[in-house]
């Protein structure tokens, strides 16, 4: 009987590290999650002391994201959100666990990963966005990842108002400023600052408040973090029109943290979207969805091209 063989998939993103192994169905076995590395050194032998933890003899491939420009020979060129410049990530885990390894963007990893085995299986044309730190991008056709001429996927930094917020990039006005996890923790710490008594607060006692208490008392009912979701999901529909408008994708699926609200975001989305698209009323509507893989979906797409580049 052929033993299956697993890889492990690691997603390193602007505030911390998911590892996992990855079976060939996509499920994940083993894992665990670490604080994002502050330092360039940190950052490279951050992903192989995950190896090391995950590894055991089932594992045969590697493959890491990373949330910033990486090119197609594996080197972390640059990002907003992460720290270091060239990187090379492959060339070191290659030469210290002799696996096949694959590095890329990690918002390119969700999207295999949801083209082939989630919510964009049977779709052509695939558009990710992940709703993290920042706004992540990525795009599959006919099941393989678009790079353009490299770089393809950076949505996040369009930009949809001009003088607007600074962002990490050093532009103004780009899209994640106004609706990603960076903005939702914003507003969560005003939120409470200003309502001490309200739902956001309470949930935070004892830690800063964040994103993650505005998503859960959204998901509670409560008025005023839906109120907010409301206003990061107008932000939403307006980016996402403009990347209907160009592309006309055949799905786009929404992933990373915020996208655990589900339809308390996609609904107040879809109405943005049908207020800010250029001719709406004519179009056949792009279908929104959650991804399959929520958060995990690019250490899930990390692990599926580790093992097709082992051919597994």
């Amino acid at each position: 009987m052929m033993r299956t063989v697993d890889a492990i998939g690691i997603d390193l993103g602007g505030t911390k590290v998911l590892g996992g192994v990855v079976s060939p169905s996509g499920s994940i076995g083993a894992a665990l999650t670490r604080p994002r590395p502050s330092t360039p050194s940190e950052m490279v032998r951050g992903p192989s002391e995950i190896v090391h933890h995950l590894l055991d003899d089932r594992v045969g491939a590697i493959g890491l994201g990373v949330a910033g420009l990486v090119t197609e020979t594996g080197v972390f060129e640059w990002g907003p959100n992460v720290t270091g410049e060239h990187l090379a990530f492959l060339e070191v885990l290659e030469g210290e666990f002799g696996l096949p390894t694959v590095v890329d963007n990690d918002a390119n990893l969700a999207a295999f990963a949801e083209a082939r085995l989630g919510a964009g299986r049977g779709y052509r044309v695939v558009v990710m966005v992940t709703l993290g730190t920042g706004i992540g991008g990525g795009m599959a056709i006919d099941g393989e990842i678009y790079r353009g001429r490299g770089f393809a996927g950076e949505i996040g930094h369009m930009v949809v108002d001009v003088g607007g917020p600074l962002c990490t990039c050093g532009q103004q006005g780009c899209w994640e400023t106004f609706a990603s996890g960076r903005r939702l923790d914003q507003m969560a710490r005003d939120a409470a600052a200003h309502h001490p008594a309200g739902r956001i607060a309470q949930l935070a006692t004892g830690e800063p408040p964040a994103g993650r208490h505005v998503t859960s008392a959204a998901l509670e009912g409560d008025e005023q973090a839906r109120a907010l979701v409301a206003e990061v999901a107008e932000w939403l529909g307006v980016g996402l029109s403009t990347l209907i408008a160009v592309l006309d994708p055949d799905v786009i699926v929404i992933g990373g943290g915020v996208s655990r609200l589900g339809d308390v975001l996609l609904r107040p989305t879809q109405k943005a979207i049908a207020a800010s698209l250029e001719g709406y009323d004519v179009r056949t509507p792009t279908p929104i969805v959650a991804a399959t893989f929520g958060e995990n979906a690019a250490v899930v797409g990390a692990g599926l091209a580790a093992l097709r580049k082992a051919h597994v």
